[in-house]
Order: C-alpha cells, then structure tokens, then sequence
C-alpha cells in the first residue's frame, strides 16, 4: 500500500502509451505534408535558376546590342544561351553556355505567345537588344509530375515565374 502522505514520482504504463500515440498520430499527418514540400523545392529551385538564366540573357542582348537566344533543349534537358548570330563566324569568346536541368528535373513544354505547343523539338526564345523578347512560357515538372512555369513576356522581355496559390 502507498503512503496517502507520499506523492508519486513516476508515469503510469497507461499515460506513457497515450503520449506515444498522439505523437504517432501527430507524426502521421504532418510527415507526409513535410516530404512533399521539401520534394516541391527542387522544382522550384530549377526554375529560379532557369529564370536567372533567361534574366542573363536579357541582360546581355540589351547591354551588347545584339539579339540573345536561350534554346530549350527537350532531348538533354538543357538551357543553351547563345547569341543570335545569323551565319557569322563565332569567336571563342561567343560559345554558348549551357545550363543542364538538376537532376530528375525536366522540361514538360513551351508555348509560344500565339499559343504553340513544343514538347520535343527545340523552343526558342529570343531577347532583342531593346529589351523585348520573343516571348512564350516553359513548363519544368519532376519525377511525381508536380510543375512550374516560367513566363517571358513578349514586349518587355521580362522573365517571371507565378506564385502558386495553395
């Protein structure tokens, strides 16, 4: 028999086994919300990249004065930012540079701003020295299909990428 006088100092068998199932329980909703995020970022990570990348482009067709390309390549899944050049002799100072997709990161399409669809060949878009672009948006997904967008407007050239809405 227990002293009425003296209190316990321990846990019951019974309260340590409620403690471990709302831990279970709180553990089992929230892990699955926790991986899918931390899976989403790597698509959101390749399309900042690849928006810094069009944004370069931009950049230099305004400050050379002369018309860039970024080619989208769906067979190897790279960005390829080169100058537009026309059948012109190429430097070794204007070799393209090439930005691959993180790994099991791809492009899913491009649409052109009247409303073509690429999904294999090659997607140009075009910056001019003036600040525009040929403009279009391109489509990354991963492994689980979850995508992002990446839009260049057509008159300003300006690269954006939408935020999602829960």
């Amino acid at each position: 028999m227990t002293d009425p006088g003296k209190k316990s100092k321990g846990f019951t068998l019974f309260e340590l086994i409620i403690v471990l199932v709302i831990a279970g329980m709180t553990t089992s909703i929230i892990a699955p919300r926790l991986v899918n995020s931390l899976g989403n970022m790597n698509t959101k990570t390749a399309a900042k990249k690849i928006a810094a990348s069009l944004r370069y482009a931009r950049s230099k067709a305004a400050s050379e004065k002369i018309p860039y390309a970024a080619v989208f390549d769906f067979y190897s899944n790279q960005l390829i930012i080169k100058k537009n050049i026309n059948d012109e002799e190429l430097t070794s100072k204007d070799i393209p540079q090439v930005y691959p997709l993180l790994e099991n990161i791809r492009f899913k399409q491009g649409v052109s701003p009247a409303g073509d669809i690429y999904k294999s060949e090659p997607f140009y878009i075009i910056f001019y020295p003036g600040g525009g672009s040929s403009g279009g948006s391109i489509t990354i997904s991963d492994a689980r299909e979850r995508e992002q967008t990446i839009n260049i407007d057509f008159i300003t050239g300006i690269v954006n990428i939408p935020i999602d809405t829960p």
